[in-house]
């Protein structure tokens, strides 16, 4: 069942909080090692971030979550590709298409930019996300390891558009 949500550029920096605690409780039942480096950022970090990124949420549509944010996901230019970084969804929303739709909102931010290639990094150890993004044509490109790590932690993973 796909959740009932809206995609769109996260411009009420007001919404700061929302946005922090969100991606906070997202990242904090990870099952990775080491942490996920999200789980250190404050809320400075959040609003400095909102300075040079862009930040595409999902809003849920129905009650009692109308408005609320569930999701989202983080935009920058880099290397001349869109990085998408910090993949959030809210625990009660996951599994509904959130995270589909907002790497849709990224692949269509890219082209609207003009950009043909969309990179991100993700743990290995998430097996469902390394496969929701092998749905959405990305192909592992590098296998990175975190310091102190002697095997790979992590994936890095690019989409030609």
């Amino acid at each position: 069942m796909n959740a009932a949500i809206s995609i769109k550029v996260l411009t009420d920096a007001s919404r700061v909080i929302e946005l922090h605690r969100l991606v906070q409780s997202a990242f904090a039942d990870l099952p990775i090692d080491p942490p996920s480096g999200v789980l250190k950022e404050t809320l400075a970090d959040f609003r400095d971030r909102l300075q040079r990124e862009t930040a595409l949420v999902a809003e849920g549509l129905d009650p009692p979550n109308h408005g609320a944010l569930v999701g989202s996901v983080f935009c920058i230019e880099q290397n001349d590709s869109l990085y998408v970084g910090r993949l959030a969804v809210r625990s009660d929303f996951r599994r509904r298409g959130v995270a589909s739709a907002l790497l849709d909102a990224a692949k269509a931010e890219a082209l609207r930019r003009g950009i043909n290639r969309v990179t991100l990094s993700t743990r290995i150890a998430l097996a469902d996300n390394v496969a929701l993004f092998r749905r959405h044509g990305f192909e592992i490109i590098a296998a990175t390891c975190h310091p102190g790590f002697t095997q790979p932690t992590s994936y890095d993973m690019e989409l030609a558009l």
